[in-house]
């Protein structure tokens, strides 16, 4: 029975959450249903560990602050000094700055070999770019500001459609942006997101970093900052991917289990990496406590070297479905067009950020 206790989920490239969920009576969870007497035997939990088949290891920490005693809109962390940021995006202007951000296209990427698609994990989104007559703007219908956030909805289609003649049709289209070649991030230094998750079955919302370096994934580590399952309510997980090759590598993952009532999916909530020379730490909202803390004394990194002392870019994207969830995708959850028309409330289907801080230790 050991292995239920990992049941909130591995890391981007892990499946042992389908064991595990089936071991427990967990793939059977719906948004609006939840087994309690397994939420329960989680809850007596304050840590707990978990090595998989292929070596991901999950630790997960229930977070219960004060502050989520009370009922607000957002949980998010205090904003930084001025004196100790340097640079921010706050998103307060109807337009993306193109001096910071690059959008990624299609529904995969070459190796140098072939052509991957659905990114690896089996996506099912295609990322699009602003048209001629987005430009002023430099937003997209999957991705623009509004109201003082920035705002990523994948739509979806029931008719196939091709976005480029030389490529698939696809059903979901969506958005992913990044800071290559115009700003990267290194330590020591905190990175903070604030952010409200979309909700509903297939959604995977995500803030990473990557090496600037041209180097093989993942000799030079992949830092998953945030990312959440749109299934699954109350844990968001932050994970580090690195080792010599896809099938040679070792992840370990951290997740932050709050209280139903402040769940990801209805709030504001922020995550920070505290980043230094050989540690990294990632603390949930205004909590003075690291719910996942990882130095380069931990085992894994007696297999593989430790890779995470060197500069990184940015990436902010949702997918869809992919072996993250388990490739569970409900198609009633996604906006069908731009205006998200099918939707009473159209932001709880889209991923918001309020901010996003990099500040000086």
């Amino acid at each position: 029975n050991a292995i239920a206790w990992g049941c909130g989920g591995t890391g981007r490239h892990a499946w042992l959450r389908t064991k595990c969920r089936k071991a427990w009576g967990f793939d059977s969870l719906h948004p609006y249903q939840i087994k309690m007497k397994h939420l329960f035997l989680l809850i007596l939990l304050s840590s707990f560990f978990l090595e998989s088949d292929e070596g991901d290891i999950v630790e997960t920490k229930i977070v219960n602050l004060q502050d989520f005693s009370i009922d607000k809109p957002s949980y998010c962390k205090e904003r930084a000094s001025e004196d100790s940021l340097i640079w921010s995006q706050d998103f307060n202007q109807n337009y993306l700055s193109p001096d910071f951000w690059n959008f990624a296209t299609s529904n995969g990427f070459h190796n140098g070999i072939s052509y991957i698609s659905g990114w690896g994990n089996g996506e099912l989104q295609y990322y699009t770019k602003p048209s001629r007559k987005e430009a002023e703007s430099n937003t997209t219908k999957n991705l623009f500001i509004e109201g003082g956030y920035l705002k990523i909805q994948p739509i979806y289609k029931k008719n196939t459609s091709r976005i480029r003649d030389d490529e698939s049709a696809y059903n979901f289209t969506s958005a992913r942006i990044d800071t290559k070649n115009l700003k990267s991030f290194s330590y020591p230094a905190k990175i903070s997101i604030c952010f409200k998750v979309p909700k509903g079955i297939g959604f995977w919302p995500a803030f990473w970093l990557m090496p600037v370096e041209e180097i093989q994934w993942p000799n030079g580590g992949e830092i998953d900052i945030m990312e959440n399952r749109g299934r699954i309510s109350n844990i968001a997980s932050s994970a580090l991917h690195f080792g010599e090759k896809w099938n040679k590598k070792s992840t370990l993952v951290g997740e932050a289990l709050i209280p139903r009532e402040v769940r990801f999916q209805d709030k504001f909530h922020s995550i920070s990496l505290i980043w230094r020379e050989n540690s990294m730490e990632f603390y949930l909202d205004n909590a003075a406590k690291p719910y996942f803390k990882i130095d380069s004394n931990n085992k894994e990194f007696k297999k593989y070297k430790y890779p995470f002392n060197r500069d990184y870019y940015m990436i902010l994207n949702v997918a869809v479905g992919g072996k993250y969830d388990d490739f569970w995708v409900d198609y009633d959850s996604f906006c069908i067009d731009e205006e998200c028309s099918n939707k009473t409330i159209p932001d709880n289907h889209r991923f918001l950020i309020d901010w996003i801080e990099y500040e000086s230790l």
